[in-house]
């Protein structure tokens, strides 16, 4: 079951994985150029409403949809220090340790900011600052982010145990 399931359940996370790490980065530089043009109209006297508000929105999407991708290419932060001095059975309870922590974070994060991203677009919440922000759209991208982050967490679940058959098959 861990070959059958790992295999393409990874490779479809990491094809998503990559779509929303490259949506992250083309919203981080619709945010860069909205800086860029909100300097340039403080200097020429003509202000952008809403630019602090904006800037928020699409900071938390920029943030939250490269997460799944980082996690699964195993991007996290990891304890090489200790790591290098564990057996391979510690190695390997040290990366289920870290997954553990890693799911039940992201699941909680994703359970509790489903429910606003649902609530904010339910009330198509906003702040009026000169000019509408919605705050929706980054509650849904935020736990849109959670969300993958728990799947991905789940695939390399399967793909330590994975591992770990294979290396008691191989001691055989």
């Amino acid at each position: 079951m861990g070959k059958s399931f790992y295999d393409p359940a990874s490779a479809v996370g990491l094809k998503v994985s990559r779509w929303l790490a490259v949506t992250g980065f083309v919203v981080l530089t619709i945010m860069a150029i909205w800086i860029v043009v909100d300097v340039l109209s403080g200097i020429f006297r003509w202000g952008l409403p809403g630019m602090v508000d904006w800037v928020e929105v699409l900071n938390v999407i920029c943030i939250a949809l490269p997460l799944p991708y980082v996690t699964l290419r195993r991007g996290h932060i990891s304890m090489t220090l200790i790591e290098h001095r564990l057996s391979a059975r510690g190695r390997h309870v040290s990366d289920l340790i870290i997954l553990g922590g890693i799911f039940l974070f992201s699941a909680v994060m994703a359970w509790r900011l489903s429910i606003e991203a649902w609530y904010s677009l339910k009330m198509w919440e906003r702040n009026d600052v000169g000019m509408t922000v919605y705050w929706f759209p980054a509650k849904i991208g935020l736990a849109f982010g959670f969300i993958m982050t728990s799947m991905v967490v789940i695939i390399q679940f399967f793909g330590a145990a994975r591992r770990k058959r294979e290396e008691v098959g191989g001691q055989k």
